[in-house]
């Protein structure tokens, strides 16, 4: 995966490199070894240099071929908006990952074939005519029996905002670079939330049109989840219906005549979904393994059979049509207020704020742990250490203002595109081991700030 990182800069305007490192000295107890510093210094580091940092130290068709797959990468995403598309699957892909702790192709897996109404050719700058799978926007349900592909295409869907390297297997696996992954979260820290969406009047009397709780449930994590990738501008809804909360997406026809709906402050998220898309514009890809309910939403019903998609959209629209859904009276939501402003009257002095990440799980800034390990489109640790950096700019720049999270988020990103990631990071040197990470997880960062 690519993504910008403080290890390795070009300046756009002068073209100079500047590529940053960290070495530990060797030692003798608390004495400097000088003889082994003098061999890292004089030896081993030019040495990297002139095998890492000089053209003529590569072959020149590798270093085209990465240039070249980068500029056909990025004319698929052009396309994408180009031909109203939330993704594209290539033809010959490898989706299945080695294994659950490697990010490496599995060997001998079953290669993506679109089916043949959805297939999409493209004709790239560089690679010539490509074939594959072209997910429209809309309502996509992605179907299938256990252990046949289902969650293996939502999770390459999901690393799809991202740009893969050369051998990955998901080179041409490209997805709408705002599209977040929804999941229940059990437990998560809300502030202020509209979330009056899908949650009404509930029985305590805590306004959902500002919601707020330190430990909120499974489907009032999953409605903010929801309600806050909207404020941050997501266009495409990834959703694993392993990872939500049964009554936020549904409601069967059984339970309704046992509790009315009037009972019932949950307005499930099937009966929004179409709305999403019609005015918000707001496309969803959902994995179902047991809910049928949702054929009769759905644009595109496409099945997993073996790791091999079949488009049964026909075969489920007859099938539902000898299931009518029990229509209720909804009411059209109204879109959400997005006017939260960050405060923190606990914000020290730069020095006193401490930024220290714990893998891709959390980041701890202040004394404080923000969660992040249901954040799942996260792809490395660099970008977590540089979310703890990006909080403790806001918190000492921004915070306490008129400023809502928006503009908060857009300043922030102005500032690195401006004066790079220098002016966020506040020392005297920038370190090895940043990443900027996408505006979404910046959002979901600052949301999961307990203070």
């Amino acid at each position: 995966m690519l993504f910008r990182s403080s290890a390795c800069q070009i300046d756009g305007k002068t073209g100079e490199l500047c590529f940053r490192l960290e070495v530990g000295f060797p030692a003798n107890g608390r004495t400097v070894n000088a003889r082994e510093l003098e061999k890292i210094l004089f030896r081993f580091l030019p040495g990297c240099i002139a095998d890492s940092l000089y053209f003529c130290a590569y072959d020149p068709a590798k270093v085209a071929a990465v240039s070249a797959l980068a500029d056909d990468q990025q004319f698929i995403r052009d396309e994408l908006k180009k031909q109203d598309l939330a993704a594209f699957v290539a033809n010959g892909s490898v989706l299945p990952r080695e294994s659950g702790v490697s990010d490496k192709p599995m060997r001998g897996a079953v290669r993506f074939t679109s089916p043949a109404s959805m297939e999409v050719t493209m004709q790239l700058p560089h690679a010539g005519n490509i074939c594959g799978m072209g997910i429209r926007r809309g309502i996509t349900l992605v179907v299938g029996g256990g252990y046949h592909g289902k969650s293996t295409l939502l999770k390459a869907l999901e690393a799809g905002v991202y740009n893969h390297i050369a051998g990955d297997g998901r080179e041409y696996v490209i997805t709408d670079n705002t599209a977040v992954k929804i999941r229940a979260e059990d437990g998560r820290s809300v502030k202020r939330t509209d979330i009056s969406m899908f949650i009404g009047t509930l029985p305590n009397g805590k306004d959902t049109k500002a919601f707020s709780t330190e430990d909120a449930s499974g489907s009032t994590s999953q409605a903010a989840n929801m309600i806050e990738a909207m404020e941050a501008q997501a266009k495409v809804f990834l959703i694993d219906e392993d990872t939500s909360a049964t009554n936020f997406m549904i409601r069967d026809e059984l339970m309704q005549r046992v509790v009315h709906r009037d009972c019932e402050p949950i307005t499930p998220f099937i009966d929004r979904v179409e709305e999403l898309y019609g005015k918000f514009g707001i496309s969803t890809v959902l994995v179902a393994g047991s809910c049928g309910s949702y054929f009769h939403k759905a644009d595109t019903v496409l099945q997993m059979n073996q790791y091999v998609p079949v488009d049964v959209t026909a075969l489920a629209k007859e099938e539902a049509s000898q299931f009518p859904l029990e229509l209720g009276r909804l009411i059209p939501a109204d879109e959400p207020e997005f006017k939260r402003i960050l405060f923190d009257k606990g914000a020290g002095s730069r020095d006193r704020i401490k930024v220290k990440a714990m893998g891709r799980d959390a980041v701890s800034i202040d004394r404080s742990t923000v969660d992040l390990r249901y954040v799942e489109q996260l792809a490395d640790t660099e970008q977590t250490m540089m979310l703890g950096y990006l909080l403790k700019y806001v918190l000492l720049n921004l915070s306490g203002g008129r400023k809502t999270l928006r503009e908060t988020v857009d300043i922030l990103f102005d500032l690195v595109q401006k004066n790079g990631m220098e002016k966020i990071y506040g020392g005297s040197y920038l370190p090895t081991g940043l990443a900027m990470p996408r505006k979404q997880e910046v959002y979901a960062c600052l949301n999961r700030y307990r203070k």
